[in-house]
């Protein structure tokens, strides 16, 4: 919750429950990115390539510090 703070209005964030039925745009990334644990993590850049795919927990600092790079670079 902390990044979304910090960086909602910047940053869109997306949270896919694999319990529900989930509509076509979050099949697409569940299917192509997905990759079987969970948590599971997905960072998009601004032209939708993934610059971050990776099952797992991650550190609060690395995840600032990829966001702050790729909002330097819009």
């Amino acid at each position: 919750m902390d990044l979304y703070e910090k960086y909602k209005g910047r940053v869109g964030f997306v949270i896919i429950d694999l319990d529900r039925d989930r509509p076509p745009e979050q099949q697409i990334l569940v299917k192509k990115y997905y990759q079987g644990s969970i948590p599971h993590i997905l960072v998009l850049d601004s032209k939708s390539k993934a610059v971050y795919n990776a099952a797992g927990e991650v550190e609060q600092k690395y995840m600032e510090e990829l966001l702050d790079s790729l909002l330097r670079k819009q």
